[in-house]
């Protein structure tokens, strides 16, 4: 993947410190969808309302900035007023022009833990990255996302868990990984749910049980 250069950098880092600035901004629609505003804060999520030059397309969107060991690199825009898009005509997800996609938190691959979560999109990561404190998870920004060169991030870990979206695109992704990834285990969500489905309906307790972790068993 081409990275973007140093100038590139200070201009994603100076607009990721802008919108942080209006977090409060997404604050409910976060801890509506059970994202604390210290995790939001640690993703350094945030809110576009003075966009930068070439970001007038994602005003009032949340940013996600994708960070490596060299800062920001990406950021992903999402709608704040409808869950459902397509309905009307509004696209959920925007990026910048010649943006190419890639894991988000691939910072979490060089954890040293054994088990390392996966995950079908951003906010679904930072749910899993509550229930499983201490832990590596990272996300693919849709089930069609698995690229060639991502199975070597995985090779040190024990397990590596697939949480599949209960539909034929996340069943597809997980079998996908699991050809690649020798150590990968799927967890299977059920029909039309994914994990923050899960845990707004059901709580932590259910994902740490489904990922076979006893209740009150510390992961880190």
């Amino acid at each position: 993947m081409q990275k973007p250069s140093k100038r590139q950098r200070k201009i994603l880092e100076k607009a990721t410190r802008n919108y942080q600035e209006n977090l409060p901004e997404a604050i409910g629609y976060l801890q509506e969808r059970g994202i604390t505003e210290t995790t939001a804060r640690a993703a350094r999520l945030g809110v576009v309302v003075s966009p930068e030059p070439g970001h007038e397309h994602a005003i009032n969107r949340l940013s996600i900035p994708y960070v490596d060991k060299a800062g920001v690199y990406a950021i992903k825009f999402r709608c704040l007023v409808h869950e459902d898009c397509k309905p009307h005509g509004c696209v959920k997800y925007l990026g910048l022009p010649g943006q190419e996609t890639s894991l988000y938190s691939v910072l979490d691959t060089d954890s040293t833990k054994d088990t390392i979560h996966i995950t079908e999109g951003e906010l679904d990561r930072l749910i899993l990255t509550q229930v499983f404190t201490g832990e590596p998870v990272v996300a693919l920004p849709g089930a069609t996302q698995w690229k060639a060169h991502h199975p070597y991030h995985f090779s040190g870990f024990e397990r590596v868990l697939i949480w599949a979206d209960g539909d034929k695109a996340g069943q597809d992704l997980a079998n996908r990984i699991r050809k690649d990834v020798r150590a990968a285990e799927t967890i299977a969500l059920p029909q039309g749910k994914d994990v923050t489905d899960m845990y707004l309906e059901f709580g932590a307790d259910i994902l740490r049980q489904m990922a076979g972790v006893d209740e009150g068993e510390e992961t880190d």
